[in-house]
């Protein structure tokens, strides 16, 4: 399992995937090893399937069963060579409820809510870029284009880079971030470690925990992560009249039909909405 694991591993970096997909496609393959006893090359359509009913019974998320899919499917057409074993496994159906979206006055309140000025700043970037999380963590002082205007994002999902606005209120914002905590670079949010910064970036884990604890603290009720200021992102920005071909560009997604989901109304506009009946005549 060893070598076939490296194999599958060079694969997904040829092809252009992230550490964290490739971290979870390796671990969702050893589990389906696990699950059977018995190394890939001897299964087949029929053990793919036992898994994944194996998985449902197990009630797994939607959105998890996907992504098992998505690992077998990959490690059986590009890496071993034999796409008939996935040929007529389905896609279930996604049936992930839309994201809940934060108002602007939430996402002030949880940036405010921040355990430290580091998280602030971190918060504030993610939700002024709508960067992914790993995006965001990987942030080099060498992205920030200040004349231009633009932010550089390297190598962001499936390998793809990508630019970002820069707003001038952030760009002091993270000036002041990197002399108030003398960062050594290149890292603009470096992990940390006996009070010293590492040659790394801060641990996804860690930044995830540390928006749940700003969003306790802020009282959001919502059953939101730190994904939920990048959905905040695109959302506002379509509300505030920016088309979604836009969006989709600053995103990073690969299709439309992603960036279509933000089209949905909070149900806070809806409330705000005026009906038509107040433009009849009373009676």
């Amino acid at each position: 399992m060893g070598r076939l694991c490296d194999k599958m591993d060079a694969d997904l970096k040829l092809v252009g995937h992230s550490e964290l997909t490739r971290r979870h496609y390796l671990s969702h393959v050893r589990r389906f090893v696990k699950f059977h006893m018995r190394p890939p090359e001897e299964m087949g359509e029929a053990e793919v399937r036992a898994f994944l009913l194996h998985l449902v019974a197990l009630h797994r998320a939607q959105g998890t069963l996907l992504v098992y899919i998505g690992a077998l499917r990959f490690l059986y057409t590009v890496t071993l060579g034999r796409p008939e074993v996935m040929a007529t496994v389905p896609w279930p159906k996604d049936r992930r409820r839309p994201p809940e979206i934060l108002t602007v006055g939430e996402v002030t309140r949880v940036i405010e809510a921040a355990s430290s000025p580091f998280w602030r700043v971190f918060l504030t970037t993610a939700y002024a870029t709508g960067m992914r999380r790993e995006e965001l963590a990987r942030l080099r002082a060498g992205d920030i284009d200040s004349r231009a205007g633009l932010i550089r994002v390297q190598r962001g999902k499936g390998g793809k880079s990508r630019a970002v606005m820069l707003d001038p209120g952030l760009l002091t914002t993270l000036r002041a971030h990197w002399r108030l905590h003398r960062l050594p670079g290149p890292w603009l949010f470096p992990a940390q470690a006996h009070g010293a910064w590492r040659d790394h970036p801060v641990d996804l884990a860690v930044a995830s925990a540390a928006f749940r604890q700003a969003a306790d603290a802020a009282g959001i009720q919502q059953r939101v992560t730190l994904h939920g200021l990048r959905h905040a992102f695109a959302t506002h920005l379509l509300e505030d009249g920016v088309d979604l071909l836009t969006i989709q560009r600053l995103l990073g997604h690969a299709d439309l039909k992603t960036t279509a989901i933000y089209a949905q109304v909070r149900t806070d506009r809806i409330r705000a909405t005026k009906s038509p009946l107040a433009n009849l005549p009373q009676p």
